[in-house]
């Protein structure tokens, strides 16, 4: 059956495939815009962590403090999918600066 079995199907027949096809490639585009999304908002997360991180390193290494202006943490566009970050405990703040003040008695 050729292409002639195409032409030949019932309009509703071919109606209802191409609003099919066309619901698919719409719930197709949704997902990839979703991941898109998920792909940036990771990439904004680590390079906070890296400006966070250099600004360690130079504090420790120099110890005075990088000016890089203010390091905010990044704004998202939404918040949808922020359920499966796992939340800092609430000493870790405490822990990272008793940290770094061992660090600094090492030198």
């Amino acid at each position: 059956q050729g292409p002639k079995a195409f032409w030949e199907m019932p309009d509703e027949c071919c109606l209802c495939s191409l609003q099919a096809q066309i619901a698919f490639l719409q719930g197709e585009r949704r997902g990839q815009e979703n991941l898109k999304k998920d792909l940036v908002r990771r990439i904004k997360m680590l390079e906070y962590a890296l400006k966070q991180e250099r600004a360690k390193y130079h504090k420790l290494k120099y110890g005075t403090e990088l000016n890089q202006g203010e390091i905010k943490p990044p704004s998202y566009d939404s918040d949808e999918g922020n359920d499966s970050e796992v939340p800092s405990p609430p000493n870790s703040s405490h822990q990272l600066s008793w940290k770094q003040g061992r660090q600094l008695l090492r030198q």
